[in-house]
């Protein structure tokens, strides 16, 4: 990723003055976009769709196809209107898909297209999940905006304090779309919210000079990491040793991950096990030896024993229309027993039998447990974004600084190399402190669950590396297309170079 992006910025960049056909390196760089988006769509269709099977040779042709195809549509366009062409990226987004179609009906073949047509659903939703992300880095790209405007004034601290809101309500849109698929949720959101987050954030904390917004923002995003560190020391604290009786281990050195497999290898404890909302098998592909393979089909037809919600009964005697009986199921932990007693009921007398079903211990373990590591997960992810970002950003900045382009950067007015180092230093800070919440969750998940976040991170991006890799190839790519100017995102709305262009 840092390669090509680094590739990218050394091709020249020329005046946007001199036109479309003068540009050649504008559109090199609308090229590389161009073929990763189509890579990431690509890859995105064949996670969410069933039956879809892309090879390397697919993804290399729909690569090499879309960055032909995406910049001669570019400069057909810049042609017949203007060049810079107003917000480039959404304005021929239309043609942009029509382009991708074409491609992905010659590539993949007629038959697979057809069957791809078949799973409406499952398209509908992967077009709402491609909207949803196209939304968010647009409203991002437009607070960037609204942040320069008011950076060094009174609205400074108010503005910069919406970057939670906005990726509270980004996650929650985003996530409507893969809401099915719930081991993509964690990379699928996270690797787009928490990315732009993360780097807006320091793209503010780069523009803003005043302590006060500084300590201010540090001090709020520490807090809301210590408010999920303690959430989920809550839940786990005793997480390893209830999982331990309920597996019957005395050993106290195990972590989590082998004893709930025990529990799962168990077919007597797992039956006992409510698996509500419990789903055996995943989303995503997995290489799973044949004796784990076995053992799915095994569970899969291993019954669910755990509380049934009944409904309360009213069975009216056979001698009377008015005198009627009420049966209740009641949850016990106690041996199974049942109890009949009268029922004093004015209204309706009757008689009222209880039902005291017995409840195996540690009967939500396992879903207690699942949930543990689910959220783990997210927060290993999460923290390891916030950490990540601003230092990538931060040398990007102190590399582009160097390059002829960078005076075609917007986000980089003001910015010299004799001054870029103390511009810097507020990102850096903040890198480290997101840093210190990494090894702080490390430390925690390693004493309550003995469980290597290095590793539980590592399995994230090894099984889901191609949706990774394309997620933040594309969303550096797209976020720096809204910094330079040859792409027209002039969220001003005044498009100055079009009334010079018709003069």
């Amino acid at each position: 990723m840092a390669a090509l992006v680094l590739l990218q910025e050394c091709v020249p960049l020329q005046d946007p003055t001199k036109g479309w056909s003068a540009n050649f390196g504008f559109w090199i760089r609308v090229a590389i976009l161009g073929g990763v988006v189509a890579v990431g769509i690509a890859a995105f269709v064949a996670y969410m769709i069933p039956g879809v099977v892309l090879s390397k040779r697919h993804l290399t042709l729909i690569f090499i196809g879309q960055a032909i195809g995406y910049p001669v549509v570019g400069m057909l366009v810049a042609a017949l209107w203007v060049f810079p062409i107003p917000f480039m990226v959404l304005t021929i987004m239309i043609l942009f898909v029509l382009v991708f179609v074409a491609l992905f009906r010659i590539i993949v073949g007629k038959q697979h297209f057809s069957q791809m047509a078949t799973h409406k659903d499952q398209l509908i939703l992967l077009v709402s999940f491609s909207g949803s992300q196209c939304v968010m880095a647009f409203t991002y790209a437009a607070y960037e905006v609204l942040f320069d405007h008011v950076t060094g004034t009174f609205f400074e601290l108010p503005v910069i304090l919406l970057l939670p809101v906005i990726k509270v309500i980004m996650k929650k849109v985003v996530s409507l779309a893969i809401v099915h698929m719930e081991d993509m949720m964690p990379e699928g959101v996270i690797f787009t919210v928490d990315f732009f987050n993360s780097m807006y954030l320091a793209t503010c904390m780069q523009n803003t000079s005043s302590i006060t917004t500084v300590a201010t923002v540090m001090a709020l995003d520490f807090g809301q990491t210590a408010i999920s560190l303690r959430s989920l020391h809550k839940r786990s604290d005793t997480i390893l040793s209830r999982l331990h009786q309920a597996c019957g281990i005395t050993l106290k050195s195990d972590s989590l991950l082998p004893v709930v497999r025990l529990l799962c290898r168990d077919k007597d404890r797992f039956q006992q096990q409510d698996r509500q909302d419990v789903l055996l098998y995943s989303c995503l592909p997995h290489k799973v030896s044949r004796d784990g393979q076995s053992l799915l089909k095994t569970l899969e037809h291993v019954p669910s024993s755990g509380v049934c919600k009944l409904p309360r009964l009213r069975i009216p005697k056979p001698w009377s229309r008015s005198r009627r009986k009420e049966t209740t199921v009641v949850p016990s932990n106690v041996k199974s027993t049942t109890i009949v007693r009268p029922a004093q009921n004015h209204q309706e007398p009757g008689e009222t039998i209880v039902i005291e079903v017995s409840v195996p211990p540690h009967q939500n373990i396992l879903r207690e447990t699942l949930g543990v590591l689910f959220t783990s997960e997210c927060l290993i992810l999460t923290e390891y974004m916030e950490s990540i970002i601003p230092v990538l950003y931060g040398n990007f900045i102190l590399l582009v600084v160097n390059l002829p382009s960078a005076q075609y950067h917007v986000d980089l007015i003001d910015i010299s190399r004799e001054n870029v180092k103390d511009t810097l230093l507020n990102v850096y800070v903040y890198a480290l402190l997101e840093f210190t919440s990494f090894l702080t969750l490390t430390l925690m998940m390693m004493r309550n669950c003995r469980l290597q976040a290095i590793y539980h991170l590592a399995f994230v991006l090894e099984t889901q590396a191609l949706l990774v890799q394309v997620k933040l190839m594309t969303w550096v790519l797209m976020s720096l297309s809204f910094r330079v100017i040859h792409f027209g995102a002039d969220f001003t709305f005044e498009f100055s170079w079009m009334t010079h262009n018709n003069a």
